[in-house]
């Protein structure tokens, strides 16, 4: 149930919507002095959402930095990679598509082909509400194997459908098989928060490792500061999504 409430949640939680919202109550509305004002809070936050430095100054202080790997000791027993880095949906089926997260499981992968981890465990179910459901976890596992990666230095947890699944599958398995195993924790930088404090509320001991670093070191010229960009939306939503999420997941206990 928290599954499908979260996932409704999120999509009245995004920000374009609020603004379809409102710009629709203006021009429907029957009530003068209040369409006016949602017109006006609709432009407010179009420009406001748009600007592409507030979008990633905001992003930039929200995201873990990154670890070099120089600064890893030793080799670790186990790499941790979270889905969230393909499609599965895309076609034609005989591939992995990978999408924006693809530095999970591609820097993974160097990490395990330069002997810093020997096994890499992927945990990725179907995050799918309705429709077909297939596990990105098992179409990773194919895939590792197709390019050489031995099956016995992969462990794939294909069922989660959400962070917290993730952490309590994973630590099952850690548990039961790996008790001793010395992890890195993989996954996007703008997720490790949630992703750390879950996973730690689990009992699993880990070595952090953030990944995809998608905010941006550029100047503030005036042109970033005036011209509106689309993508603002995407990383507004994306943090909007974090925020929440971290909030929800501490009330619940999974974080």
């Amino acid at each position: 149930m928290f599954f499908v409430l979260s996932k409704a949640l999120f999509f009245l939680l995004t920000p374009i919507n609020w603004i379809i919202g409102l710009f629709l109550y203006s021009f429907f509305g029957s009530h003068e002095v209040r369409t006016k004002r949602a017109f006006k809070w609709g432009v407010f936050l179009l420009i406001l959402l748009t600007n592409p430095f507030l979008s990633n100054m905001a992003l930039k202080s929200w995201e873990v930095p990154p670890v070099p790997i120089s600064n890893l000791e030793g080799t670790y027993d186990i790499a941790i990679v979270l889905g969230g880095f393909s499609d599965v949906l895309e076609k034609p089926r005989d591939r992995l598509h990978l999408s924006e997260g693809a530095d999970r499981l591609t820097n993974a992968i160097e990490l395990y082909k330069t002997g810093k981890v020997s096994k890499i465990l992927v945990t990725s179910g179907s995050a799918e509400v309705v429709g077909e459901k297939i596990s990105e976890g098992k179409i990773t596992g194919e895939f590792l194997a197709k390019i050489g990666i031995p099956e016995e230095d992969f462990i794939i947890e294909p069922s989660s459908r959400n962070t917290h699944e993730n952490a309590i599958y994973t630590a099952k398995i850690l548990k039961e098989q790996y008790p001793d195993a010395r992890c890195l924790l993989i996954t996007s930088a703008f997720h490790f928060r949630r992703a750390s404090r879950t996973f730690k509320k689990a009992g699993v001991e880990f070595t952090a490792f953030p990944t995809d670093i998608q905010s941006d070191n550029f100047k503030p010229t005036p042109g970033r500061f005036i011209l509106p960009n689309d993508s603002s939306l995407v990383v507004w939503k994306m943090l909007i999504k974090e925020w929440v999420g971290l909030f929800a997941y501490r009330v619940l206990g999974y974080a």
